[in-house]
């Protein structure tokens, strides 16, 4: 697994979302979905995503937490990929490209087939809880967590065998 970062490691560098991954998993935190915390200390949403999304409630929120919390970290830039092949994909990119541009961040959106064989290649930072990329990225940011934990108090979080932590 690749070396987990401290968020202020971020200043300064390029930051690498995977979209999906990041954006379901504090929308579920919103959404008061229970979230579980894995042993590598990821939390992971319960929802499934079978080739579909579908815009909810709290994707504008879950945009504006998510770019907040980047912006505290002053990264130089902010790239999230989604996945080509997911309906919606290209309406959620003009969502977050919008979101972006209301809020001054500088991030760019990109299409691929399958984020996770360029995410876990990255030399870039990786933001992402999906192991497959986990064990193949060089530095990651529990991107999600993060945001979950200093912005959405309320949230339902339970540990992977047992125990609640917040």
């Amino acid at each position: 697994m690749g070396r987990r970062l401290d968020p202020s490691e971020a200043a300064g560098d390029r930051v690498w979302l995977d979209g999906y991954n990041v954006l379901t998993t504090v929308e579920a935190a919103l959404a008061g979905a229970v979230l579980l915390a894995a042993a590598d200390e990821t939390l992971r949403d319960m929802a499934s995503m079978h080739g579909s999304y579908r815009k909810v409630a709290e994707t504008g929120p879950a945009l504006v937490l998510i770019g907040e919390t980047l912006a505290e970290f002053r990264p130089q830039e902010v790239r999230w990929f989604l996945d080509k092949p997911v309906s919606n994909s290209g309406r959620l990119k003009g969502i977050i490209v919008d979101v972006a541009a209301r809020h001054g961040w500088p991030w760019t959106v990109e299409l691929v087939a399958d984020p996770d064989p360029v995410l876990a290649g990255a030399t870039e930072i990786v933001a992402t809880a999906d192991s497959v990329i986990l064990d193949g990225c060089r530095r990651w940011l529990n991107l999600a967590r993060y945001v979950v934990e200093e912005r959405v108090a309320d949230a339902h979080v339970v540990r992977i065998g047992g125990g609640v932590l917040t």
